[in-house]
């Protein structure tokens, strides 16, 4: 190969090496120009988007303090009303009589289920029996009544003495009248002792629980037996 080849060689490399660093250039400076005006336009918008919130700010301020406003209006008109309905009712309400307050006062402060009380003893029942346990309290009062001596026990289901017997098992093991279940209510040997098998609707528990009448006193109990 002649010294004139090798030399057109290199000036073709040449010429080509500084066609590419042109080329190159060229492209970074497109490149830099494409992201300065993205750049521009992407913080213009910014701005503007900024420039419309600020705007937009004194007018739901203002709306904001007109509800605000409106809010406390009608809570005042609502609290002023509901001053009014309660001193009406105030008025309205009649005070009931002495012997009605002292009955009731009398018949909520009993603790009937009070298994810690001192005067409360439990007795675990005997096997094959069916009773789990036995309990008896000589804090047991009678419930009170409104039938006149001599007095003769009705088990006629809504009779005055079936709801006073109700008003003693309710009383003997703290389950409401009406979450109560009365399976059987019945004389128990003698005119003035009576026995019932109830539970509560859910039918968690069932107990058998012995009263007796004390004159002019109502139904007191006696005896719990819970069982199995």
């Amino acid at each position: 190969m002649s010294n004139y080849d090798v030399h057109s060689r290199f000036e073709k490399r040449d010429k080509r090496r500084k066609t590419n660093i042109v080329l190159n250039t060229l492209i970074g400076i497109v490149v830099v120009l494409i992201v300065f005006i993205g750049s521009q336009l992407i913080l213009g918008g910014n701005d503007a988007d900024k420039t419309a919130k600020y705007n937009e700010q004194p007018e739901i301020k203002l709306a904001n303090e007109e509800n605000t406003i409106k809010e406390q209006n009608e809570k005042d008109t609502n609290d002023n009303d509901a001053d009014t309905k309660s001193e009406s009712n105030e008025s309205d309400t009649t005070e009931p009589s002495d012997d009605v307050v002292e009955d009731e006062t009398a018949h909520n402060e009993r603790n009937l289920d009070d298994d810690n009380s001192e005067d409360t003893t439990i007795t675990a029942g005997e096997p094959g029996s069916g009773v789990e346990e036995t309990i008896e309290s000589s804090g047991w009062e009678p419930v009170g009544t409104s039938q006149s001596e001599p007095h003769a026990a009705d088990y006629t289901k809504g009779s005055q003495d079936w709801n006073e017997m109700t008003r003693a098992l309710s009383y003997a093991t703290g389950i409401p009248e009406n979450d109560m279940i009365i399976w059987r209510l019945e004389n128990n040997g003698s005119p003035n002792d009576a026995v019932g098998t109830i539970s509560p609707k859910d039918k968690s528990a069932k107990f058998k629980v012995y009263i007796t009448w004390v004159e002019n006193k109502g139904w007191k109990p006696t005896k719990i037996e819970k069982l199995n």
